[in-house]
């Protein structure tokens, strides 16, 4: 159905400006190049197609009083003196991990344990701090 929808990159390029407006105030844009299709869509419609992407969070209370999150969908660590800075250290061990997976997407994405986290890692890249943020969701709070 979408190769009805495709537009061919030679007209996408003569028109550019008017392909970006399109996609920016009406809808997505499909377009091939020989053998290659690609999606063009809009920052906030992006948003919303991954609005449902949750991060899980655990935090832990360590013996000495520190604090350990572990970050289901990504597989990340930190531990921080307070909950809040544990917090705050995990988003930032987020954003880190994304710039790294986007700059190595290629073979990040193609790893079977890896491919999963797309669709987080593409969430990140587009999100505030604030953002990520509201879309924590903690799940436990526990002493070992």
């Amino acid at each position: 159905m979408v190769s009805s929808l495709c537009k061919n990159a030679t007209e996408v390029r003569k028109n550019w400006s008017t392909t970006i407006d399109s996609v920016v105030n009406e809808r997505p844009a499909f377009i091939s190049r020989t053998h290659d299709s690609i999606a063009m869509i809009d920052e906030s419609l992006l948003m919303e197609l991954l609005r449902d992407y949750k991060y899980h969070l655990s935090i832990d209370v360590e013996e000495d009083g520190s604090f350990t999150a572990f970050l289901d969908e990504l597989e990340l660590v930190e531990n921080a003196p307070t909950k809040e800075e544990c917090i705050d250290v995990i988003i930032s061990a987020m954003k880190d991990y994304a710039m790294d997976y986007y700059n190595e997407f290629s073979y990040w994405s193609k790893a079977p344990n890896r491919a999963p986290h797309i669709p987080y890692v593409i969430k990140i890249l587009v999100s505030s701090d604030n953002r990520i943020l509201e879309d924590i969701i903690i799940c436990q709070i526990g002493e070992n």
